[in-house]
């Protein structure tokens, strides 16, 4: 691999190296590798022998070694890694152990609990997700879903305390009828209730639970029911307002993303926090205090969307990124994006299975691997096109222009930039996407090419005025949030009045081995390696064919 990843960055090939080794990035690998093999051990029982292994795979750098002092580094960097292995094997292997040790009750019981979600669904039923648990006197790990009846909602809300009566039973099932529930896993949810009777009995503060209750209240009292819930699930990812077949629309549109708070709100929040710094008094602080209100700004934010691995991804590899710009160091998005991995995985291994996580994930690592080689075959491609119509007053679109570039250029290398990121992250996810959900949406790139730019330019904008609005709430009804009412109630009618499942690629099933050589085939097209293009468009190409005759039988 490259040298550096710098936003300066140049392809330099390094004589004797397949690729340039980068210990963050490797170390969440290896950390990845080691909670997957726990899984199988867990799961499968395979055999512990099995991860010796990865032992032919160490001897493969000395083959490269041109010195002692280059070994010991291999030794080290293979210590690192052994480590990082072992560490997510027992990570995980813990949190399961930690997770079915729980005491079994299966009956009529009186729970106390404070409340951390609420959410409501259209058949009447609200569903409670309670912490601090505590069943006939005895304080018990792990949360509590609590199942109410339509009315209790408005009377309970965010911190309450609550007593409850009603069915519980543990639930500390590895697997379910959707396969291993990694979700209920890393939220440590290990009972559920169906609630007869309850009774609230005081408030606990929470800053990051008030803040989003706040927030909940003043946006459904300042704008309608439709818009305000989609403007929730823009600001804190909470989708349940949302009416079942809007919400399915937008998924079918390719861009649900958006209701997933994750690298493009972080990013837009992060990019105005830098404003503020720029145009206060901020700018005159020292570099350590503008790095302390930005890191407490975007942890503040992630904290009221809790935390999630999306958000904690974000959070992590915007900070590493300020306070090398801060420092006047160069900063590596794999090493970024490493770093951010192993923070999320060691707070919960399960994560590594669940959907968001590899989505979110995968759509910055294609976006770092893949984003330039898209653009270099773009401006190829529209290079090709301007010459053979040879109109002296086209733009170059390529990247050696030794003139000043003009507002057309400059709009047309951003719109070329902006495509090559958004195709690259739905490149990467494509295989998650078809074995989570089924099928691919052929709008997405139109409708990312058109709502993406929107949310990040006004999703800052947004969170400003809620927040002012929540601060100053006599004025929020129809004053300060009227005109995001308005825009929002728009935009909700281009998928009120458009089915976007009309155009859609679906698969019952994707092979395990055709993903397998799709990811092959993706990591050997990247710029990476320093081998020839020859070796490297080979090996894509038998990868492809590959994958194309494993997946025949699911697409037919």
């Amino acid at each position: 691999m490259e040298r550096t990843e710098n936003t300066a960055t140049e392809n330099v090939e390094v004589e004797g190296k397949l690729f340039n080794f980068r210990p963050v990035f490797f170390t969440a690998v290896l950390l990845c590798l080691g909670i997957a093999f726990a899984y199988l051990h867990t799961v499968y029982g395979v055999a512990v022998w099995w991860g010796f292994c990865l032992l032919p795979a160490a001897a493969v750098p000395f083959i490269f070694c041109r010195s002692k002092r280059q070994a010991l580094k291999i030794l080290l960097a293979l210590f690192v890694l052994t480590v990082s292995f072992c560490g997510g094997f027992l990570r995980f292997t813990a949190r399961m152990d930690d997770f079915t040790k729980t005491n079994t009750y299966a009956g009529e019981q009186t729970v106390v609990g404070r409340v951390v979600e609420k959410v409501g669904y259209e058949n009447g039923t609200y569903r409670l997700t309670l912490t601090d648990v505590r069943v006939g006197g005895t304080q018990e790990k792990g949360k509590l879903v609590v199942y109410l009846s339509d009315g209790h909602e408005t009377q309970i809300g965010l911190s309450d305390e609550v007593v409850l009566k009603g069915d519980l039973r543990t639930d500390t099932e590895l697997f379910d009828n959707y396969g291993f529930r990694a979700y209920a896993i890393g939220k440590d949810v290990r009972f559920y209730m169906t609630a007869e009777s309850w009774v609230k009995t005081e408030r606990t503060f929470d800053l990051f639970l008030f803040a989003r209750q706040r927030m909940e209240n003043v946006v459904y009292a300042g704008i309608p029911e439709t818009p305000a819930a989609v403007t929730l699930a823009l600001l804190t990812g909470d989708t349940s307002g949302i009416d079942s077949g809007l919400l399915e629309n937008v998924r079918r549109g390719g861009v649900a993303h958006l209701f997933a708070v994750s690298g493009l709100h972080i990013g837009a929040l992060y990019a105005f926090c830098l404003l503020l710094v720029k145009k206060t008094g901020l700018r005159k602080t020292p570099k350590p205090v503008q790095f302390v209100f930005t890191c407490a700004v975007l942890l503040f934010y992630g904290g009221v969307c809790g935390f999630s691995a999306s958000v904690v991804r974000a959070i992590v590899m915007c900070l590493i990124f300020y306070a090398s710009s801060l420092m006047g160091i160069g900063s590596d998005s794999l090493e970024s994006l490493g770093a951010a991995a192993i923070v999320v995985l060691l707070l919960s291994p399960t994560a590594l299975f669940e959907v968001g996580f590899q989505l979110s994930f995968l759509a910055c690592l294609g976006i770092v691997l893949l984003s330039r080689r898209i653009r270099a075959g773009m401006c190829f491609v529209g290079g090709k096109v301007v010459s053979f119509f040879k109109n002296p007053a086209a733009t170059p679109i390529g990247n050696n222009v030794d003139r000043p570039l003009g507002v057309w250029e400059r709009m047309l290398r951003a719109s070329v930039s902006f495509l090559s990121v958004t195709f690259a992250a739905q490149v990467a996810t494509a295989p998650v996407l078809l074995c989570s959900f089924g099928y691919l949406s052929g709008w997405s790139l139109l409708l990312n090419c058109l709502f993406v730019p929107l949310v990040s330019a006004a999703f800052a904008f947004l969170l400003a005025l809620v927040a002012i609005a929540c601060m100053l709430p006599v004025a929020a009804n129809g004053v300060i949030l009227y005109v995001p009412s308005v825009v929002l109630s728009a935009l909700t009618l281009l998928f009120e009045a458009v089915d976007f499942s009309t155009f859609s690629l679906e698969t019952t099933a994707v092979a395990s081995s055709a993903i397998v050589m799709y990811y092959t085939a993706l990591l050997f097209l990247t710029d990476k390696w320093n081998t020839g293009r020859k070796i490297r468009y080979t090996i894509v190409f038998v990868c492809i064919c590959a994958c194309m005759a494993m997946s025949l039988p699911a697409l037919v």
